[in-house]
């Protein structure tokens, strides 16, 4: 992935001609597509997949293939971004449904977990990283994913609402309730 900050390269893509070159078929489009956005997407997908590269960059790649054959039932009414993350929305709990064993292991795991303290008694970045990893890790994917969209991905109420087909009302009862629980988990394994 690039080292350079993930929003700039989407400003230098005008949407809406790109889609319409998807629709013509034109290679260059998809091309384009691919080096506007695949790091958001990669980086997202990689947040929701508890950091597994090679599923990342599967779901990724998927996502893609997903939007060149369906350009032509984008219709516009949202951000090319927020419609490849739509598919890749669905294509992580693809992922999931087919992993669903998987899941719930390492679920499992995660919850009987305890963070330990350092010998000093302070806790250090790394392992403060490590404790809100597992926490948010440990959350409901939908939980999960308002949060990330919200505060990893900086996207107002209204397109999360789009991207999760929630009314923004919901989205706001949605993150209420998602940051309650984080906290909660936190909590607990801060107490253990």
């Amino acid at each position: 992935m690039s080292d350079t900050k993930i929003s700039d390269s989407v400003t230098t893509v005008d949407d809406k001609e790109l889609v319409e070159k998807l629709k013509r078929h034109e290679t260059t489009a998809a091309v384009e597509l691919y080096n506007a956005y695949f790091d958001r997407i990669y980086w997202l997908v990689f947040s929701q997949v508890d950091g597994d590269r090679d599923a990342a960059q599967d779901i990724a790649q998927e996502t893609f293939l997903a939007a060149f054959k369906s350009a032509d039932r984008f219709r516009g009414q949202s951000k090319v971004y927020t419609w490849l993350y739509s598919i890749a929305n669905k294509k992580v709990a693809d992922f999931y449904r087919r992993r669903k064993r998987d899941v719930k292991r390492k679920t499992e795991s995660l919850d009987g977990q305890v963070s330990e303290p350092q010998p000093n008694g302070t806790v250090g970045s790394e392992e403060t990283h490590q404790v809100i990893q597992q926490a948010l890790s440990s959350l409901p994917l939908h939980y999960k994913q308002v949060l990330l969209l919200k505060y990893v991905e900086e996207m107002p109420v209204v397109e999360i609402g789009q991207v999760m087909g929630r009314s923004p009302k919901s989205v706001e009862g949605l993150l209420t309730r998602a940051r309650r629980e984080l906290q909660n988990r936190l909590t607990s394994q801060n107490e253990g």
